[in-house]
């Protein structure tokens, strides 16, 4: 059986990619896909791999979290999901850079060692990322003094994954992509026959795209029965400019200290890292 851990990152998807996928439960459960309800697995999955450390689970503790995850004998893939996975949002990071108990993904690992694991991750820009996730920070709490633009390296925490569970595949995509692959993300997770069409591929484009635009673009698809996705892509784009809700696709950048340049520097080094990531082996890098 083939285990997948989609592990956030935090303020990419804000859980919206896991509903996406619940949404067809039924039919991928055909498909022996299943999609269990988060409320089976993550306090289950957050205490057992806390008590092993890392070490792999004995059959029987092994059998006892997959039942409790699942009733069907039959699963050929399960799909899980947490943003906090890897750690809560305090303990993304320290002076060494993002996700520092990146390894931790080892001990989700170990709770089902007799099975295939894959990782699934979504990132984003440090430049906006930093900013959002601060307010989701306790009241007081402050990034390291130590933490520099060049510290903040999505390859590291990638690296740090594949190198914990060097058997392991690892699908990467980008959160600022997401409104133009979403459908791809779904199919990479689940893995489902390419021939089945999932509900909610356009979830994501819905939350930043005026409901106008969205019947327009739904009418424009069917009307001339666009399904390459090339295609496909560059309608989102064309009606995303003319549609688009300018309050939710323009980000707040204000952080202590932070200028234009931090900005800058911050989002070129991000598009050198994406190049760095996508080239590692074992990595499934998705993009538009």
């Amino acid at each position: 059986m083939q285990i997948v851990f989609h592990l956030g990152a935090h303020c990419t998807d804000d859980g919206l990619l896991l509903r996406s996928i619940l949404r067809n439960r039924e039919k991928l459960a055909k498909e022996g896909i299943l999609v269990p309800g988060p409320m089976r697995y993550r306090e289950l999955l957050g205490e057992t791999s806390t008590r092993l450390r890392g070490a792999s689970a004995d059959p029987e503790t092994e059998g006892l979290i997959l039942s409790a995850i699942c009733n069907d004998a039959t699963a050929e893939r399960i799909v899980l999901s947490s943003e906090n996975f890897l750690c809560r949002p305090i303990a993304v990071f320290d002076d060494d850079g993002l996700y520092p108990k990146a390894e931790k993904s080892a001990w989700l690992r170990g709770c089902v060692p007799s099975h295939d694991v894959e990782f699934a991750i979504g990132i984003r820009n440090p430049a906006s990322f930093l900013p959002e996730l601060s307010r989701h920070l306790p009241r007081g709490a402050a990034f390291p003094q130590r933490l520099t633009p060049a510290t903040l390296l999505w390859s590291d925490v990638v690296a740090d994954i594949r190198a914990a569970n060097p058997a392991a595949s690892i699908i990467v995509w980008c959160h600022e992509d997401t409104p133009f692959i979403w459908s791809e993300i779904m199919a990479s997770i689940t893995d489902h026959d390419p021939f089945t069409e999932l509900e909610g591929e356009f979830d994501m484009l819905d939350t930043i795209m005026t409901e106008d635009g969205m019947e327009r673009l739904a009418e424009f698809l069917e009307s001339r029965n666009v399904t390459d996705q090339v295609k496909r892509r560059r309608a989102v784009s064309a009606f995303l400019d003319a549609h688009a809700i300018a309050e939710e696709i323009e980000e707040e950048i204000d952080l202590p200290g932070w200028t234009e340049a931090t900005v800058t520097e911050l989002t070129a080094i991000y598009e050198e890292d994406l190049h760095q990531i996508a080239s590692m082996p074992g990595v499934t890098f998705i993009s538009p």
